[in-house]
């Protein structure tokens, strides 16, 4: 039996989702509320982080250690390649994203106010009403706060979207007349940044980013298409 905990909107859980829909993987799913998530966390793994993955009793927690995982338990379809080169970039391609894409999506959805008044009750739709009316109050600044340690929150907006536009920018690049990121098949790759950008798109400013590159739209209603759940939408 598989189990992922999770916070549905977590860019990291959709990308493990993913995963395991590609690995052709039967899976549960465990929603963690937020306001029980210090809670429960803790008592699943010792990092505190979502997804966690549990899998016959075993867990396993972070994104990259979980694909990993299934990528040894279930080996087939192969989305980590075998030949060097193309897994040194898949690699770099998955922690590009999750340490510098996902601040940007970070930035975008819960920080800029008209789109935390979107984002933040999406956060919060497991949760108490209580919680969810006092959220949208106290998780912007405590995300900007985050963003701002990072870096990417003290950028000004129209600094923080030219990035956003070098960042489309690379992944058209990278994908030239290709179909993926990396080699002929879809990758780990494809699923990491996919799951970043897909967060991005969602804002009206990320939309008007990817719109004005068709190349980038195109692949990522591939690899929706190649990683989504039978009846799943968006």
């Amino acid at each position: 039996m598989i189990r992922l905990h999770q916070f549905e909107i977590s860019p990291f859980c959709d990308k493990i989702r993913r995963t395991l829909q590609v690995k052709g993987q039967a899976y549960e799913i465990v929603e963690v509320p937020v306001s029980q998530s210090f809670r429960r966390i803790p008592r699943i793994n010792p990092i505190g982080k979502l997804p966690t993955l549990e899998h016959d009793g075993r867990f396993v927690a972070d994104s990259t250690d979980i694909a990993r995982y299934l990528e040894d338990v279930f080996p087939e379809p192969r989305l980590i390649p075998a030949a060097p080169r193309e897994r040194a970039l898949c690699h770099v391609l998955e922690d590009w994203a999750d340490e510098s894409l996902y601040f940007y999506e970070m930035t975008l959805r819960f920080t800029i106010p008209h789109n935390a008044r979107r984002f933040v009750p999406k956060l919060l739709a497991h949760d108490p009403g209580w919680l969810a009316a006092l959220g949208g109050l106290f998780l912007p600044r405590l995300l900007r706060r985050t963003t701002r340690s990072q870096g990417v929150g003290r950028k000004p907006r129209a600094m923080l979207l030219r990035d956003v536009e070098r960042h489309v920018e690379a992944v058209e690049g990278l994908l030239g007349e290709g179909d993926w990121l990396v080699g002929s098949a879809l990758t780990l790759a494809d699923l990491s940044v996919f799951a970043q950008l897909a967060c991005i798109q969602a804002t009206d400013e990320g939309r008007t980013v990817v719109e004005a590159h068709p190349a980038v739209g195109a692949w990522l209603g591939r690899v929706d298409a190649a990683s989504r759940a039978p009846g799943a939408t968006g």
